[in-house]
């Protein structure tokens, strides 16, 4: 059976005296300082997911930034590729141009040291002509005897001439 004696209640008031103050100093300071500690895991995680975030954001624009640099890496090259090409192109242009008026200065250049050296050539044979004409005959021809003498002399040189060219 179970008595109550005096030590008893006082074993219970001692009991619940104990838990008031276990209570108030121990527990409710140790639940605080959990829940503190849970407030700051907690802050902890959501400040972990946001920097996740903020890494998978900033790696999504650092790898826009690298397709767009490549892309306009690939733009530039190509456009360097083109302006070469084409500046290729007119410095061949300019040199076949350059070619082409040289020959022609050429041509005519020599075209015009040929007729050059005809007509000193022409001269000479006129004065040869002359000269050997005028031992032939043996007398001094006036001006204008020399003259129709050359233009008959170059007459027949050229019916000659061009007979020998056909």
């Amino acid at each position: 059976m179970l008595r109550l004696d005096m030590n008893f209640v006082w074993n219970i008031v001692n009991l619940i005296v104990l838990y008031l103050l276990l209570r108030h100093f121990l527990i409710e300071p140790v639940m605080n300082i959990m829940n503190k500690r849970r407030g700051m895991i907690e802050q902890s995680i959501s400040d972990a997911r946001n920097k996740e975030g903020q890494a998978t954001e900033l790696k999504k624009q650092y790898e826009e930034k690298l397709a767009a640099s490549s892309q306009e890496g690939s733009r530039l090259i190509e456009e360097a590729k083109t302006q070469a090409k084409a500046q290729y192109d007119r410095i061949l242009k300019d040199a076949e141009e350059d070619a082409g008026r040289l020959m022609a200065e050429a041509r005519k250049q020599a075209e015009a040291d040929q007729e050059k050296a005809m007509r000193e050539a022409k001269a000479q044979l006129a004065s040869l002509v002359l000269a050997a004409a005028a031992k032939v005959v043996n007398q001094e021809v006036s001006a204008r005897a020399n003259q129709a003498l050359y233009d008959s002399f170059i007459a027949e040189a050229g019916d000659f001439h061009d007979a020998g060219s056909n």
